[in-house]
């Protein structure tokens, strides 16, 4: 009897101790937003004109920068009126939009694009 209660407790340590290691090893994920890199250059003719093109396909590329551009703060991109006035950038923020190698959220390239100086390139 002493024999199978000394395996139980071994069993539990061991399921105890390893449970515990496998938890341990989830520290090293981060489940934090990564902010995209500053340094990737953002084309408004590559990048952000085909995504305003998919819901405003009779704009011309002129008047879809002028209508970007009037409610983009080039100095506090987060707070640009085109995400409150153009709910649809937010709502369907997990559309994922290639600039270089990098799929990047749609209102996370048009922040980027500000921060740059919203410039019509």
């Amino acid at each position: 009897m002493k024999c199978k209660t000394w395996i139980t407790r071994l069993v539990m340590a061991t399921l105890i101790i390893s449970g515990g290691l496998f938890l341990s090893s989830c520290e090293k994920y981060s489940w934090v937003k990564q902010e995209p890199p500053q340094e990737l250059p953002v084309s408004f003719s590559a990048n952000i004109l085909p995504f305003c093109q998919g819901c405003h396909s009779s704009w011309s590329a002129d008047r879809a920068y002028d209508k970007l551009y009037a409610n983009t703060d080039t100095v506090a991109p987060a707070s640009s009126r085109v995400f409150s006035i153009h709910s649809s950038i937010t709502a369907f923020g997990s559309q994922m939009l290639q600039v270089d190698t990098l799929l990047l959220s749609a209102p996370d390239v048009i922040e980027l694009w500000a921060s740059q100086g919203a410039k019509k390139n």
